[in-house]
């Protein structure tokens, strides 16, 4: 319930982002100050165009849809009401609701972002104000608290039996057959992935598209 909740707010504070920097599109200088001097000064602009300026939307789209995407995998085992409370699901609901509210936390301070950055084109001073320094702190704070919370609700798996057939490398467990996607790891002291299973190379490729896709997309808009 909580994974849901903090993805409808993510994407509702997505939605009204757009609609407030589309608002002050008319309002704001044609060339953009993009760089200042140290005494706050505009030396360097860029035309306006609405990917600039609507950058930080693209910011959260891409949140939203990378952190829901995994959430939604995490969710994913096929289970019947016999082994709804088994330990790997549980395991997987506890992560599942921690990416959400990893991501509700940074789109909504991409959504004070777009106001900042509305507010500095206008005034043409440099700098986001101290509220953006302190949101930015308090927001990896706040996700240091939720990796916390996740793991104490991860808690210590219960070791299962060896099999060799299970095992790669000595420690890649792959298992088509099981269908769990949290296993616990062969000493039982953390969980890990399921490789058995299409969901955990899903996972992988989404961390890798994000990690590579995402900032190169995201250099081209602003040297556009």
């Amino acid at each position: 319930m909580q994974t849901r909740i903090a993805l409808w707010l993510s994407m509702l504070i997505v939605t009204a982002s757009a609609a407030f920097l589309v608002s002050r599109y008319t309002e704001l200088p044609e060339i953009l100050p993009v760089h200042f001097n140290r005494y706050g000064f505009p030396d360097g602009w860029q035309y306006k165009t609405p990917a600039r300026v609507l950058l930080p939307v693209f910011v959260q789209i891409a949140l939203v849809m990378t952190f829901g995407a995994v959430s939604l995998l995490l969710l994913s085992r096929p289970h019947g009401e016999l082994d709804r409370e088994a330990a790997d699901v549980r395991a997987a609901t506890a992560a599942a609701e921690a990416v959400a509210l990893i991501a509700l936390i940074w789109v909504g301070f991409q959504a004070y972002a777009a106001f900042a950055l509305a507010t500095m084109w206008q005034g043409e001073r440099g700098g986001l104000g101290a509220v953006y320094t302190i949101l930015e702190i308090s927001g990896i704070v706040v996700t240091v608290l939720v990796f916390v919370r996740a793991h104490l609700k991860l808690g210590r798996p219960t070791p299962r039996p060896f099999n060799a057939d299970h095992w790669r490398f000595g420690q890649l467990y792959r298992n088509p057959d099981d269908p769990a996607l949290f296993v616990p790891t062969r000493d039982g002291s953390r969980w890990t992935l399921n490789f058995g299973r299409p969901v955990a190379a899903a996972l992988m490729g989404i961390f890798l598209a994000g990690g590579i896709i995402g900032p190169f997309v995201i250099l081209r808009l602003l040297l556009r």
